[in-house]
């Protein structure tokens, strides 16, 4: 077993780097679990500033119903102060009741009824817009159905601040959906483990030196290959088992119904990499340019396939394009099974989305043949 043992110990030396990007992944894993705790509903409460002029019983009121549903915020009524206050959002949105809104009202006027203030274009400007804008047209709906304009800004308050209940349904299931992200992040962390770890192993073994001392011993060809393919097998098998492990821990009950597809889709991804880091490890490259390429490869997939962004938030170009990278096909995969971005689950489908992964797998184990043939001649 002396290639089996020589494979690992080429293996423990890349174990840092194995290690950091686990720490990645488990990084990724945590934040997208605080990010995603929250799914709930809740209003957002404005920071604004109200300056009554008018100091009618009419405007009172309206800026009572204002300090009932915003954070009031008490600045001096001068140009320079209103400016500072405005331009490092100490108040987003200044309000101006100018004198004369009482009787305005009462006569059926709206314009003039205020002068509004502010810096940033956000969409609390907006928000205040639209909420003086309702305050007002209710109001005078209530006078033209004949009430005094105490009662009407009465109901007007009465209705605008009934609050409604809001509850999102998610129809897909939780379980499902926690590890929809978990397997959406394992091609990124299973390519650049086994890119950076497997392909210098196998350049070392394939060196001149190596394989010449191989064949003036005893040992013979076919055996040293058996045992590499064995060791290879072995630390992959190693890597998956840990990434599987990390997911039980993240979600528990991870494993059940059609998620086992899921794990299947992973496997089937992972003979993808095994022929990107075959081809890889034919050409002479320095680790430095490997560890380049890797992360290009991971990082360009999770950006181009739907791993870092949804398929569905990216651009049609961009999905066109990441049409012809395996990975598109693995998220498509994942989506279906755990009932995600619209998809359905379809076990024909599925398994033939991982038949597109092992075609580019078989196209790749192709390049990564003849390149060998091409340097033996």
């Amino acid at each position: 077993m002396q290639v089996f043992k020589l494979f690992f110990k080429i293996v423990k030396t890349k174990w840092l780097s194995m290690l950091i990007y686990l720490a990645i992944f488990l990084g990724i894993l945590t934040l997208t679990d605080v990010s995603g705790q929250d799914s709930g509903f809740s209003s957002a409460k404005m920071s604004l500033t109200v300056y009554d002029n008018d100091e009618s019983k009419a405007s009172r009121k309206l800026v009572d119903y204002i300090s009932a549903n915003n954070e009031m915020v008490e600045v001096e009524n001068e140009k320079d102060k209103l400016i500072d206050a405005l331009y490092i959002t100490e108040t987003n949105y200044v309000i101006t009741i100018n004198k004369g809104f009482e009787e305005k009202l009462k006569e059926g006027r709206t314009e003039g009824l205020f002068d509004t203030q502010y810096i940033h274009d956000a969409n609390t400007n907006r928000l205040a817009d639209d909420m003086l804008n309702t305050y007002v047209s209710t109001v005078c709906a209530y006078m033209a159905g004949g009430m005094e304009l105490d009662e009407a800004a009465d109901a007007t308050v009465r209705v605008l601040s009934e609050k409604t209940e809001v509850k999102f349904e998610n129809f897909a299931e939780e379980t499902g959906a926690k590890s929809a992200g978990f397997f959406n992040y394992m091609p990124y962390i299973i390519m650049s483990i086994v890119v950076s770890a497997l392909c210098p192993v196998i350049m070392v073994m394939n060196k001149k030196e190596v394989a010449f001392r191989t064949k003036c011993s005893s040992f013979s060809e076919g055996k040293a290959n058996l045992q590499t393919v064995l060791a290879s097998l072995v630390f992959l098998f190693g890597i998956w088992f840990c990434l599987m492990g990390l997911g039980v821990i993240k979600n528990e009950g991870m494993f059940s119904g059609n998620l086992w597809y899921a794990v299947l889709n992973t496997i089937a991804f992972m003979v993808v990499c095994i022929a990107i880091a075959l081809l890889l490890s034919s050409f002479e490259i320095s680790e430095t340019t490997l560890g380049f390429v890797s992360q290009t490869l991971g990082l360009g997939m999770a950006f181009l396939c739907g791993m870092f962004v949804p398929l569905e938030l990216l651009d049609k170009t961009v999905v066109a394009i990441g049409r012809f990278l395996p990975a598109y096909w693995y998220v498509r995969a994942n989506n279906m099974i755990c009932s995600m971005s619209g998809e359905t689950f379809s076990a024909n489908k599925v398994l033939g989305f991982m038949g597109v992964e092992l075609l580019f797998a078989l196209a790749i184990f192709a390049v990564a043949v003849a390149v060998r043939r091409q340097k033996k001649m």
